[in-house]
């Protein structure tokens, strides 16, 4: 074998990194060069699991993105893995599965002429659409591979079905018991360590005769129903069977998430509730468990290889040697057979022979895999791939085993001179941030030719590479979509262009005054290049009479007229995050002009891909629009914390006095929580009190009173950590649940939840950890990178538990958990109406921010505290 050209295995996943964990040791043992790289379709479980087998990659691709999509996915898969090759040159790829991982990296491959072994080949349900997408993903794998190592003797069968010839499949048993058994034998020599909640309540199981449960369920095709229902009969069961304890790793997709809120799980007695288990855990939960629930196909395969009864919660499932045994039972989500199978389950005692257990292998198929390999990689003569190396390349990013930025240069995006369409227009974008990259993509998309301009350098290429740095849902496809079309490129120099659109932030100072230094900065780049024609159109939020400052700056910097020889105008941004590609196209837009040419100029642009009105206007209307609306909803959110602190001061809770309140048809007051964040709310308010500082006292008060919430809310804790080491004589832990500036998304702009973490951080006698789950670690301020951890962790250390943010994961936090623990509740999370429930007799609510410790049985619901806003709209 040639010793240059080294076996890739290409891992996205948890099951895949559990099921080519033993493979990478086996080539690592027969001294086989390998190379390891993580797609990170799955960030931190992916991450935990290599953790656990002792694995490093030697490339992540880091492509998790929070709302990703199998558009998404797959592309940036596609793109990166093609990079990554093209510079490791493997003489093999190894694939496992049916992942999109999986799949996207062997189309690359493929395109490559890099063989392409795949693990765990031939499984087939022969319904493309179930399980989805994976009956399509093995089957697309089946025709790029080149060697083929079917876990069974079915799957082997499959394989030649379909008509791939049988000198090229290997049956071999399934990785994943090699797994299991390596993990078993470590948990039973106590080398490895259980999860200490987790052990001690199978301990509790045990001792009180209950028969545990284990449920597992996140299959797409469940989405649409399936799982609500599941889970309904499931806390059926449980409430009407005391005798059965059921544990539940809920899989953290906003899907399942929603239907774990809506079934309403997290107070029953005999049911554990937990985020994604490492998989030592998992392996003990299995191994303990009288009958597993799951639509998972890898744990079929270990519920089997134990012995364990499996209800498999599909309609269909690729693994039906496990139903032949009799330990597995097709039950798809409905209750009736959901109930029936799993009382006979629990009710019947099962012989189980060693054969039936060894269904998916005997737990040495990773030996037996390399040595097939061996023979065939020294007699296979690598080519030289890079021969195939396009001129279009847009490059890749990823990172080494030194977590250095890998990044592959791309060729430029260049367009001839003689090929330009002399009549399109060129539109450049100064500022690719949050608003500036989707308004070039979107100008792109439109038949316009955009080039993006940042000061930042490494951003330009990770955008030009595919990489929008930003999350946006669809922003990876689009981008990559318009660079394919060559209608976009970024680069840190600003071009001679017919509109030029400035779109850098604002920051706010240190004096509560606009920091207009990048807006300025952008004027006068433009002026080295505006010539006679062009139009200049600020989109970024700035005080009233700012553009026209802009026009006196161009005009002397250019000796160009303002409105004759150029043409000016303000159009502010007015989007949603989450929404933003919608809404820059439909939502109507204000136009404020320097004169009537220069509206019909920025007007024409603009018609060229906004569907909503376009309303026509003055400079300095346009100007104060934007910032008044912002600045309307501020003084909102400043009354809704007011309203919790003259609650608090009475001892009532501020969220049934607002409900009650909000019952009157003219009154809707906003939800308080820990403060104001985002771009918007907690900055714009400021340019108008700067610009008119004898008319604005109540938009100063407004921002005062919203500020304050955020201290507020630290005395509280103080307070409550101060009460807590007086009662235990010892120092506590802090755990604050959530960091970004509103729930469910991952932007830390002016987050008061961070500057709350921030000063109490800075109190040494404190043990302060943080937890975000929808922030990765390195995207932290870096003074709370080394404190953030998991919600499980977060919950297990802390002494005193604050929700800052009530984002929808934290809603599923089992209350059992917080037994004994001290709760402050900062943004509404644990807050259920009393009006829904009328029958009930009245219980006065607590102080608010007053601490409470949670006794056994006590109804966790009618217990509250904090105030500031949590509110849906705000940006």
């Amino acid at each position: 074998m040639n010793h240059t050209h080294p076996v890739v295995i290409i891992i996205g996943t948890r099951p895949e990194g559990i099921k080519m964990a033993p493979v990478y040791h086996a080539l690592k043992h027969a001294g086989i060069p390998v190379m390891i790289c993580s797609t990170m379709q799955h960030d931190q479980l992916l991450t935990d699991v290599l953790k656990l087998f002792n694995i490093t990659p030697d490339y992540e691709l880091d492509i998790m993105r929070h709302g990703q999509d199998l558009f998404y996915i797959t592309q940036s898969i596609l793109q990166k893995t093609k990079e990554i090759l093209l510079h490791i040159q493997p003489a093999l790829v190894l694939v496992q599965g049916d992942t999109t991982s999986a799949m996207a990296a062997a189309l690359a491959s493929f395109y490559l002429n890099i063989p392409v072994g795949h693990i765990e080949a031939g499984l087939r349900t022969d319904d493309i659409q179930s399980p989805f997408p994976e009956e399509m993903n093995r089957r697309v794998i089946s025709v790029i591979a080149t060697h083929h190592f079917a876990p069974t003797q079915a799957a082997l069968d499959n394989l030649i079905a379909h008509g791939v010839k049988r000198e090229h499949v290997f049956c071999t048993g399934n990785t994943v018991v090699d797994a299991l058994r390596i993990i078993k034998e470590e948990i039973t020599h106590g080398i490895l360590e259980i999860r200490s909640d987790i052990y001690a309540q199978v301990q509790r199981c045990k001792q009180a005769e209950q028969k545990i449960v284990l449920l597992t369920m996140h299959r797409r095709e469940s989405f649409n129903g399936g799982i609500t229902t599941t889970l309904q009969t499931i806390k059926k069961l449980l409430l009407s069977n005391p005798d059965l304890f059921c544990f539940y790793p809920y899989h953290p997709n906003p899907q399942v998430m929603h239907a774990i809120n809506t079934v309403g799980l997290a107070d029953i007695d005999n049911l554990m509730m937990c985020e994604p288990l490492m998989y030592k855990d998992m392996v003990f939960l299995l191994d303990n468990a009288h009958v597993v629930l799951t639509d998972s196909g890898g744990i079929q395969e270990e519920a089997v290889s134990l012995g364990k009864q499996v209800l498999v919660l599909r309609e269909k499932t690729e693994r039906m040697e496990g139903v032949a045994t009799g330990l597995a039972h097709i039950v798809g989500t409905s209750p009736a057979m959901i109930e029936t199978s799993l009382a006979h389950a629990l009710s019947h005692s099962h012989t189980v022979s060693d054969s039936a257990q060894q269904t998916y292998g005997n737990g040495y198929a990773a030996e037996k895999i390399v040595a097939l390999l061996k023979p065939l990689l020294t007699q296979t003569h690598t080519q030289d791939i890079t021969s195939h190396k396009q001129t279009d390349l847009t490059g890749a990013v990823g990172k080494n085993k030194n977590n250095e930025d890998l990044i592959i240069p791309s060729t430029v995006l260049k367009e001839s001179s003689n090929k330009k369409d002399k009549s399109m227009k060129t539109v450049c974008v100064i500022g690719l941030g949050y608003i500036g990259l989707p308004t070039a993509i979107v100008i792109a998309e439109h038949g316009l030719h955009v080039i993006g301009v940042d000061i930042n350098e490494e951003k330009t290429k990770l955008i030009n590479a595919g990489d929008p740095v930003i999350y946006e849902p669809e922003i990876y496809e689009k981008l990559h979509i318009v660079l394919g079309n060559k209608t976009f490129h970024a680069t840190t120099v600003i071009p001679e262009s017919d509109y030029f659109i400035i779109a850098v932030p604002t920051p706010i100072t240190e004096e509560k005054t606009a920091d207009l230094s990048f807006v300025y900065a952008a004027v006068k780049s433009i002026a080295l290049v505006l010539k006679e024609g062009d139009t200049v159109i600020v989109e970024s939020t700035i005080p009233v009479g700012t553009t026209k400052q802009i026009a006196h700056m161009l005009q002397e910097k250019t000796q160009l007229h303002a409105g004759k020889d150029f043409y000016l105008a303000h159009s502010p941004e007015r989007v949603l995050p989450g929404k933003i590609f919608y809404e820059i196209i439909n939502n109507d837009r204000i136009i404020g002009g320097i004169n009537p040419e220069s509206l019909e100029k920025t007007k024409a642009l603009y018609k060229r891909f906004v569907q909503g009105e376009l309303y026509l206007t003055d400079t300095d209307s346009a100007e104060m629009v934007k910032l008044i609306e912002n600045s309307s909803r501020d003084v909102e959110i400043a009354f809704a914390h007011q309203v919790a602190s003259m609650a608090s001061a009475q001892g009532l809770n501020p969220y049934h006095v607002i409900e009650l309140a909000n019952k009157h048809p003219r009154v809707q007051i906003l939800q308080p929580t820990c403060g104001v964040g985002g771009h918007c709310l907690a900055v714009d308010p400021w340019f108008l009190v700067e610009t008119f500082p004898e008319q604005t006292t109540l938009l100063r008060t407004a921002r005062e009173v919203n500020d304050a919430k955020r201290d507020e809310v630290v005395d509280n804790i103080l307070s409550c950590v101060d009460t807590w080491q007086q009662q235990h004589g010892t120092p506590c832990t802090v755990a604050l649940l959530g960091l970004s500036y509103k729930p469910n998304i991952d932007d830390l702009r002016e987050s008061p939840a961070v500057y709350i973490a921030q000063q109490l951080l800075a109190v040494k006698e404190i043990a302060t950890i943080v937890c975000e789950p929808h922030v990765k670690n390195k995207a932290l301020p870096e003074e709370l990178r080394d404190y953030s951890v998991s919600i499980t962790h977060a919950v297990e250390q802390a002494d005193i538990i604050v929700f800052l943010v009530a984002h929808t994961r934290f809603k599923a936090i089992d209350k059992k958990s917080l037994i004994h623990k001290t709760v402050i509740d900062a943004c509404g999370i644990l807050y259920t109406s009393q009006l829904q429930q009328p029958k009930q007799s009245f219980i006065p609510a607590q102080n608010i921010m007053d601490t409470f410790i949670l006794p056994e049985n006590e109804d966790i619901s009618l217990v509250h505290h904090a105030s500031s806003l949590l509110n849906k709209d705000e940006k």
